[in-house]
């Protein structure tokens, strides 16, 4: 039953991970850093962009580093 309970509360964690990246990246939010400005040379899109991919990357590594 432990672990069943402990797969319940890793799907959530991974569901809130999914539903914050797509939150991060609908167009209506994207707009507000589609800019000419650039950030260490990168565009800012661009750099928003990689910068929410690389921490959904870190967010479910660390979730599921957890994990039993």
């Amino acid at each position: 039953m432990a672990e069943s309970q402990d797969d319940e509360q890793l799907a959530g964690r991974l569901a809130a991970v999914t539903a914050l990246a797509i939150v991060l990246i609908v167009p209506p939010f994207l707009t507000q850093f589609d800019r000419t400005d650039r950030v260490l040379g990168v565009p800012v899109l661009w750099a928003y962009l990689y910068l929410v991919w690389a921490m959904v990357i870190v967010l479910v590594a660390v979730i599921g580093g957890r994990s039993r």
